[in-house]
């Protein structure tokens, strides 16, 4: 084979592999709130979490942990949704002047922990690190309305974004792959997707039953009662 040959069959090559880890997966999420109250402007947008599982056995390799954060204000925890990948650590962050007594008593990952008030002495966080794929319900033994809902996946390939915002998967293996749609008050949808290259954007739907009207509730939050599907 002459030098000219070779350099040929390397380029060709470089080009197959290259096209087999540039595909893609993109699309958008919406989410219909079903609450039992009138939907209108008042109505909270929930954050969506969309993460992606090969379909196919194509090799996924976990990224380094990282350590998320959870800051506890005006008895409030937010974000009150989080997506995590398996190994990484949660920081609980107390800023009230008062104690938080955290528990869960999911099966995924049992906690307890307590928090000094803000400003005082004792300690004032807690950090946890979560192993295993599950939900993970977390509440203050102290006040009925703090409450955060933490799910761990166990794939680099996740995003946590608005209703209607685009998420974007890149550099995959050609082939079937699983997306997890998931957003609080809603069921968790499990729908198959192909990795093209310059695939075109998906649209998906969540039904929220946690949405309505109400000026006291905060921004990010919904009622505790209303967050369990999943």
């Amino acid at each position: 084979m002459s030098p000219l040959q070779r350099l040929l069959v390397v380029a060709a090559c470089s080009v197959m592999l290259s096209s087999a880890q540039a595909a893609e997966v993109r699309g958008t999420v919406s989410v219909e709130y079903q609450g039992l109250f009138k939907v209108d402007t008042s109505v909270q947008s929930y954050a969506v979490s969309v993460a992606l599982f090969p379909g196919d056995g194509q090799p996924v390799k976990l990224r380094a942990p990282r350590v998320e954060k959870i800051e506890i204000a005006e008895n409030r925890m937010r974000p009150a949704f989080l997506t995590i990948q398996t190994g990484d650590q949660v920081k609980f962050v107390n800023h009230d002047p008062v104690f938080h007594q955290l528990f869960s008593l999911s099966p995924s990952k049992p906690l307890s922990a307590q928090l000094a008030k803000a400003g005082g002495p004792g300690v004032t966080t807690a950090t946890t690190q979560f192993d295993q794929p599950g939900t993970t319900h977390v509440f203050c033994r102290i006040h009925n309305k703090s409450y955060a809902r933490i799910d761990t996946v166990e794939t680099p390939h996740l995003q946590t974004l608005q209703p209607g915002e685009q998420f974007h998967f890149s550099g995959l293996g050609p082939g079937r792959w699983k997306l997890r749609l998931a957003s609080p008050g809603a069921e968790t949808q499990w729908v198959d997707v192909t990795a093209l290259t310059a695939p075109p954007a998906r649209r998906f739907s969540l039904v929220s039953r946690g949405g309505g009207t109400g000026s006291a509730r905060l921004a990010g939050q919904t009622a505790v009662e209303n967050l369990y599907q999943h």
